[in-house]
């Protein structure tokens, strides 16, 4: 019996009797006193001893039709749970249409049936058809599975009445960076509008989780729905200011599942990428096959290989123009690296961290080929585990280098854990190793119901002809609530701290920070919550403590609506400590000196349920020892489901003593999605920093769940005297899905 209900109900059994003892003997006055006294008590009871929601799935022998229809007899002998509150915009409160959840598993899979009831069918909004795409623009549920009940770790899935999928791999630990969207899992989903609403059914393989091996499963779960023309939000396990989106401590418990495995599948996914490329220099004609294998080792653990890696199938990097002497960061893209990839993660604040995937098979933008990779992830009894290895073959003056990472977190009560870190380049010309350790203190019971979290991290790089000086050290303070949202830390990187498999932007430099948000939440004119930040700060110093670098933002007012629009008013106040000239833009050079200098910034972002969205920003301050304006604006128009057009551009206008100039970024986009399954992009970018116009064609098509079709085509053009092609590179990639 869980021990919080045997404690309340021995209290509750306590003060019944006590209260029995003179009952009889009582007037009926007295009699009404009493027994309003013990509802009282059983009320205070349900505050004092908070009972975890559950729900119960059914065994059934016969699958039912995956039709998005709950009309087959299976989803009557289930249990549904209905029992949804307002999350937003009034957490606690009745939504405004009744859900109802049921769940069933055979040996095979487990089967979700959403019923979403809706007053007004013809106004549901369902817009989106590509996988991982603008889930949450419009109508949709979401579950979510913490499969081995540790409150750490989850398995996401969501959908719209259109029946897209969007899934995510997520660990609530650290500071939420962990919400993993590229990763890409199996399962299916079919849904159907009707006239009291919509609904869904959603099917996955056991073989998709990892779980434990015992005779009876304990899972964690979570259900939300939202409905987009409210701005509504309604979920299952439990509501209220302070949590978040994905909060697994808080989610309730699926039981009943008896007697499954995992089982020990083996993934094949055998590709060929068949090509030609047309250069100023060359012509290439490219044909490159390879495999992408997951076997379940345990019901815990899955091995990942990639032999003769491709990953032309990619999109093109966003093209910046970097107005710091400082390195820029570009996200992951690669599904090999992405799935799992939170538990490598050990992160020193502002972008720094220990593993950082791109510095495999990558190197200035230009493709390094990989001969093997190897992956292990998962968990086992009270340890998360990450093993990667990946072998890549000399190009050009790299050597073939061996990259390797292991990372292991142990469990620490509720919701804490301590970890371990090391990573391993080697090649002929050396070696560069890291390693760290780190503990998280997490909580969400602090002060009652508040998130608490206190990360300490300690890191040592050790190489081939390795210097003193090569440590690092970070401790964050974070009290991530509704109301108030304080976050503090300080850390230090030494000089010689070079992680050759990381990203570091700067070393030899000590920092600190703390931010201050504060959000009232009200009820005007359909703004749910003002925003107000009293500070928020951050400070680079020397080994000596000179002052290197310092951003101070102020904030007196913004606000977020029902819909989900944003403003916001900044006032910046930014130090540089300027020790070498840089750079800035086109032979535009920022000289030695120590500058202060101060910018104001509006921002206005509108939500994306709306047809037609975007967001705009504009700055004008100081900049060193000139001035800057910068203009920035997105804008998407949604025609329909199948149709989306969506164009940006950031300027920058920037006025210095010897010179003016400016900047300028230019982007756009056509999304055409005939179906859940067939998708295709235009995508186009250009600055006159490089000077060129770089256009990405691509079209996927999934025949099945698992196995994809690429056509892909890449044109870049020169745009500095008149359009020339610089590259143009056409592919087909085919990875088909076998299960054994």
């Amino acid at each position: 019996m869980n021990v919080k209900i045997f404690v309340r109900n021995i209290f509750l059994i306590f003060i019944n009797k006590v209260i029995k003892i003179n009952y009889y003997n009582t007037n009926n006055e007295e009699k009404f006193l009493q027994k309003y006294f013990i509802v009282l008590l059983i009320i205070i009871s349900e505050f004092i001893f908070p009972q975890t929601k559950s729900i119960n799935a059914t065994r059934i022998f016969n699958p039912p039709e995956l039709d998005g229809l709950l009309n087959d007899s299976v989803w009557a002998s289930g249990k549904a749970v209905t029992d949804f509150l307002q999350q937003e915009p009034v957490p606690g409160s009745k939504p405004s249409f009744n859900t109802s959840v049921t769940v069933l598993y055979d040996n095979d899979n487990i089967y979700i049936g959403f019923m979403c009831y809706d007053d007004e069918p013809d106004k549901i909004v369902a817009r989106e058809l590509k996988l991982d795409g603008a889930w949450g623009a419009d109508d949709n549920v979401y579950v979510f599975f913490d499969t081995f009940n540790d409150k750490r770790n989850a398995y996401w899935f969501g959908t719209n009445p259109l029946g897209m999928r969007d899934d995510a791999l997520f660990t609530s630990t650290g500071n939420q960076r962990g919400f993993n969207e590229s990763w890409n899992g199996i399962w299916d989903v079919k849904t159907a509008i009707t006239d009291s609403g919509w609904s869904a059914e959603l099917v996955f393989p056991f073989s998709t989780f990892k779980f434990f091996d015992s005779q009876e499963q304990t899972w964690g779960i979570d259900f939300q729905r939202g409905i987009a023309r409210f701005g509504e939000t309604i979920k299952w396990g439990a509501v209220g200011k302070d949590i978040k989106f994905v909060d697994i401590p808080h989610a309730g418990l699926l039981k009943g599942i008896k007697n499954v495995k995992r089982g020990n599948p083996v993934y094949f996914k055998p590709f060929l990428s068949v090509g030609f490329e047309n250069t100023e220099e060359n012509n290439l004609t490219t044909k490159k096959p390879g495999l992408d294998l997951k076997y379940g080792i345990s019901q815990s653990l899955s091995l990942d290989v990639t032999i003769n890696t491709d990953f032309s199938q990619v999109e093109s990097d966003r093209a910046v123009i970097n107005l710091s002497r400082f390195p820029f960061f570009f996200p992951e893209k690669r599904e090999f690296f992405l799935e799992g990839a939170s538990i490598f993660n050990f992160g020193l604040g502002r972008r720094n961290d220990l593993f950082y995937s791109r510095t495999i098979g990558l190197s200035s933008g230009k493709e390094i080929p990989i001969i093997e990779g190897l992956k292990l992830v998962g968990r086992t009894d009270k340890f998360d585990l990450g093993i990667l290895n990946v072998q890549t073959s000399a190009k050009d003056n790299i050597a073939s280098t061996n990259f390797s990472v292991m990372r292991a977190k142990y469990d620490l009560y509720e919701q804490s854990s301590f970890g371990t870190f090391f990573a391993n380049k080697v090649s002929n010309n050396g070696f560069n190793r890291t390693f760290g350790a780190d503990l998280n203190l997490q909580t969400n019971k602090f002060l009652g119901d508040k998130n608490l979290n206190f990360t300490a991290r300690i890191a040592k790089v050790d190489e081939k002809n390795g210097h003193p000086n090569s440590w690092a050290v970070r401790v964050f303070l974070d009290y991530p609530n509704d109301l108030i949202d304080q976050f503090m830390a300080y850390g230090f990187i030494q000089k010689n701290f070079n992680p050759e498999m990381g990203f570091m932007s700067r070393t030899g430099i000590q920092n600190a920070s703390y931010n201050l948000r504060v959000t009232p939440r009200i009820d005007f004119h359909q703004i749910k919550k003002l925003k107000f930040t009293p500070i928020e700060s951050f400070v680079e110093l020397d080994k000596d403590n000179n002052l290197l670098t310092a951003d101070l933002q102020f904030s007196p007012f913004g606000f977020t609506t029902v819909q989900g629009d944003e403003f916001e008013f900044n006032i910046k106040r930014i130090f540089d400590n300027v020790q070498e000239d840089f750079d800035l833009f086109d032979n535009n050079f920022i000289r030695v000196g120590r500058y202060w200098f101060t910018s104001y910034k509006l921002s206005l972002n509108t939500a994306r349920t709306r047809q037609f969205y975007g967001g705009f920003n504009f700055e004008a301050g100081d900049f060193y020892n000139g001035t800057i304006k910068t203009f920035g604006q997105n804008i998407t128009f949604v025609l329909n489901s199948h149709l989306s057009l969506s164009a940006d551009y950031l300027i920058n206008n920037i006025s210095l003593p010897e010179s003016e100039f400016t900047t300028k970024e230019i982007g756009g986009r056509i999304l055409y999605d005939i179906s859940t399954q067939l998708n295709s992009s235009l995508f186009a970018q250009w600055n006159n920093q490089s000077n060129e116009l770089n256009i990405n064609y691509r079209i996927k098509w999934e025949p099945k769940i698992g196995a994809n079709l690429f056509f892909v085509i890449n044109h870049l053009l020169s745009t500095e005297n008149k359009l020339k092609t610089k590259d143009f590179t056409l592919l087909t990639k085919f990875v088909w899905f076998i299960v054994i």
